[in-house]
C-alpha cells in the first residue's frame, strides 16, 4: 500500500462510505416498508439508494478531502473508469423516485420503468456535467 496521503485519505473515505451506505439503505427500507409495504419492491429500491449513496459518497469525499492535484477516483486501478458521482446520484434518485411513486399509488411496473429511465437519463447527463 502506498504511503501517499491522498491514497490513505481515499481509503478512509471509502471505509466511511460503507457505513453511510448501510444506514441509507436501512432508512430507505424502513421508510418504504412504512409507506409501501411491498417487501420485494422496497428491497430493490432501498438497495439502489444504498449503492447510489456508496458511489456518490466516495466521489464526494474524494472531491472534498483529497488534494486537487491527486489522482481522481477513476484513475485508481481498481475503481473502474465510469463517473462515480453521476452513478451515485442517478441510483439514489431512481431508488427514491421508485419509493415515492409507489407510496403515491403508482403501479409497480410503472414506478420501476420510470426509475430506470431516471437512472439512465441522470447518469448520462451528470456524467457530462459533474467534474471528475
Amino acid at each position: 500500500m502506498s504511503n501517499d496521503p491522498a491514497v490513505k485519505t481515499l481509503h478512509t473515505v471509502d471505509n466511511r462510505s460503507k457505513v453511510v451506505a448501510v444506514l441509507s439503505t436501512a432508512a430507505a427500507f424502513g421508510a418504504g416498508m412504512l409507506t409501501v409495504g411491498d417487501i420485494e419492491f422496497v428491497s430493490i429500491a432501498a438497495a439502489a439508494v444504498g449503492v447510489g449513496v456508496r458511489f456518490g459518497s466516495v466521489w464526494w469525499g474524494a472531491r472534498v478531502f483529497v488534494d486537487r492535484d491527486a489522482a481522481s477516483v477513476t484513475e485508481q486501478p481498481t475503481a473502474g473508469s465510469f463517473h462515480h458521482g453521476a452513478l451515485g446520484v442517478a441510483l439514489t434518485a431512481a431508488g427514491g423516485l421508485a419509493l415515492v411513486a409507489r407510496s403515491l399509488g403508482v403501479a409497480s411496473s410503472t414506478a420501476a420503468a420510470a426509475a430506470v429511465a431516471v437512472a439512465v437519463g441522470a447518469f448520462v447527463a451528470l456524467s457530462a456535467l459533474l467534474p471528475e
